[in-house]
């Protein structure tokens, strides 16, 4: 019957132990070690058993071991005191630098936002400026040679002026090319939602016409979700830098995109995946100007960037961008 008593009350002691946090929990377990420790002494008749027993040796100062050890009771007392305030000390110090470290990194993703503004601008002049000057004076010299060739071809005139009005034209008509597609690639990027779905159609459309040997498919979600210009820009130029890094460097024959909206612990974010079965890297840390641009696109909204390859395999380009940081 007692061991049950025992037992029932054990029990409810436990439970009353669980309610309290681990430091009022210490602090109650403490509390009664020492009143158990004292009724112990006390049944003990500690002191006075101590006294009888050291008093044999009184000549080597047993008796004197109870003050010493309660000396170095309170030397170790001051010191953990000593150490605990160090330790707090170095956590106050710990966090002021964790602090400052996300203001540099807020501070960092901002000068990236602007940057990143000021090169879509800087595209944009530069592409209006190729269109309203260069654009203009090459049409001009396409016309005239063109004039030129037809005025030499009904009057017979010197086979050199018809060879060089020919090489006029043709160098026109080559520079005039070239001058298209770098106006569609500092096109400025898409806005919204509905031009960004536009522009990419275009914008693999077109790099398909220019390289028609690799098989390019693509499986573009129309999401309902409205982009921020930023993120319509980021999307775009990500895909926009991966398929001209596949064109110059990958030597690949098949290139598969991937532009859907997903959901992660009640979290919704972009995903976006381009891979190629080009030749591929030997090692993953790529660090070229592109990939820098790319990372930094895709953390400065918060993202996650990432890129695999495996030599002979291809390379595989993933971006997630939650749509919180709209």
């Amino acid at each position: 019957m007692q061991y049950l008593l025992l037992q029932d009350a054990a029990m409810k002691l436990i439970d009353l132990f669980g309610r309290f946090s681990a430091v009022k929990r210490d602090a109650l377990l403490l509390t009664l070690i020492i009143f158990v420790s004292y009724l112990f002494i006390m049944w003990i008749d500690l002191a006075e058993t101590l006294t009888r027993e050291f008093a044999k040796y009184e000549r080597i100062q047993l008796d004197e071991v109870p003050f010493l050890l309660l000396l170095m009771a309170i030397g170790l007392a001051w010191f953990t005191y000593r150490r605990v305030r160090e330790r707090d000390r170095e956590i106050a110090l710990r966090m002021q630098a964790e602090n400052k470290i996300m203001c540099l990194l807020t501070e960092n993703k901002a000068l990236t936002q602007h940057l990143i503004k000021v090169q879509e601008a800087e595209r944009q002049q530069l592409a209006i400026d190729l269109h309203d000057d260069i654009g203009q004076y090459l049409l001009a010299i396409r016309l005239d040679a063109s004039a030129l060739n037809l005025s030499i071809n009904a009057e017979p005139k010197s086979t050199v002026v018809n060879l060089h009005a020919r090489r006029i034209l043709s160098n026109a008509q080559h520079i005039q090319e070239m001058t298209r597609t770098l106006m569609r690639r500092l096109r400025p990027a898409p806005t919204d939602t509905k031009g960004l779905f536009d522009s990419i159609q275009q914008l693999t459309q077109e790099w398909h016409q220019q390289h028609p040997h690799i098989i390019l498919e693509s499986s573009i979600d129309q999401l309902s979700v409205v982009f921020s210009q930023q993120m319509s820009i980021t999307i775009y130029r990500l895909i926009q830098e991966t398929l001209t890094n596949i064109s110059k460097y990958a030597n690949a024959t098949s290139v598969w995109i991937s532009l859907s909206l997903q959901r992660s612990e009640a979290k919704r974010y972009i995903y976006l995946e381009i891979k190629d079965n080009g030749q591929g890297y030997a090692s993953d840390n790529v660090q070229g100007m592109g990939m820098i641009g790319m990372r930094e696109r895709v953390t400065s909204l918060m993202g996650e960037f990432s890129m695999t390859s495996h030599l002979n395999q291809g390379v595989t380009m993933v971006a997630k961008i939650p749509l919180m940081s709209l």
